[in-house]
Order: C-alpha cells, then sequence, then structure tokens
C-alpha cells in the first residue's frame, strides 16, 4: 500500500510485516539468535513495513547493529552484507527484504569463507524467478503476483463501476529451499 495515501490510492499488496514475521520465525526456529537484516528503503512499504516485522519477531533480541538498508539490487545486498560482517563477524543468519539483495548477500558471504547455509542461513523476500535457481537455492516469502494482479483489475473495475472499494492486503507464503 502507499505510504500515507490509503484514502487516496487504491491498493492490493501483501502483509509485509507479518510476512517478515514469518521469516524471522523461521529462522529462529532454525536455533540462529544473531539474525541480520538487509532492509529495503524506509520510504517503500517492503523496506519499512518487512523491517517493522523483522523488529516486532526479534523482540528483546533486536540488535539495531544487525540492520542495514538496501535498494533491492544485488549489489546493495552485496554492500549491506559486507557492512554487516564488519561489525557482526558472528552473524548466523540474515534476511533480505528482496531475493536479489539476499542473492549479494551469499555472493559477499562466499567472498569471506561462509558456507550457505552452514555458516550462515541466508533468506529472501518475493520468490522470483531467481530465488529457485540460485545455488542454493533461497528459501524465501513467495508473494501471490498473480492474485495480485487479478485483484488489481477487479478493484478497478469496481471503482470505474461506482462501486466502493477496500485496499486489499494478502497473505505470503514461506517457501523453504537450501539456503535457511
Amino acid at each position: 500500500m502507499p505510504l500515507g495515501h490509503r484514502a487516496e490510492v487504491l491498493s492490493v499488496s501483501v502483509d509485509e510485516a507479518g510476512s517478515a514475521r514469518t521469516m524471522t520465525a523461521h529462522l529462529r526456529a532454525q536455533g540462529h539468535r544473531r539474525i541480520a537484516m538487509i532492509a529495503g528503503p524506509d520510504d517503500t512499504p517492503g523496506g519499512r513495513f518487512r523491517l517493522v516485522g523483522f523488529r516486532d519477531e526479534m523482540g528483546d533480541d533486536f540488535d539495531p547493529a544487525l540492520v542495514e538498508v538496501g535498494d533491492y539490487s544485488l549489489d546493495s545486498g552485496a554492500l549491506a552484507m559486507e557492512r554487516l560482517l564488519e561489525r557482526a563477524p558472528d552473524v548466523e543468519a540474515v534476511f533480505a527484504a528482496s531475493d536479489l539483495m539476499a542473492a549479494g548477500a551469499v555472493q559477499t558471504l562466499r567472498r569471506a569463507g561462509r558456507r550457505i547455509p552452514h555458516d550462515v542461513a541466508v533468506a529472501g523476500f518475493d520468490d522470483s524467478g531467481l530465488a529457485a535457481t540460485h545455488e542454493p537455492p533461497l528459501t524465501t516469502m513467495r508473494q501471490p503476483w498473480e492474485q495480485l494482479s487479478e485483484r488489481m483489475v477487479t478493484l478497478l473495475l469496481d471503482a470505474i463501476d461506482g462501486r466502493e472499494v477496500e485496499p486489499v492486503v494478502l497473505p505470503t507464503t514461506l517457501v523453504v529451499r537450501g539456503s535457511a
């Protein structure tokens, strides 16, 4: 949902915070305690609310030094992981707010001699085509792309026909693969 424009804009989105809580809970259930996050930009719903969900699920274990921000790109994920390793070489897992940033984090971790997931678990968000084909395949949160598109079309048609419309928030699905 567009930040600050809920009443003005038709929107179909996913449960960003809830999705991040799910992924973080998965990483914690694997026994990881030193979990870092590569968040997206704070001016995007994914950047802001995925970090909120991560922080909520970490609770008292949340450490702001284990958060870096990227721009959803491969390069920003790699750079963010470099900065995280400088501050926290003992990081056990990292949750990136996009699959591309997760793949960038994997590149940096490999250059640092870390094995995925044996030394550091890595998880992403989107379930982009990259996630399934990456080596190792990325554990990720699957966005329901087809449903998002279908619901947006329906919302637009309802609005055009003068029917009252409300923002739609859809769930995501945890997809566990070889990286975490």
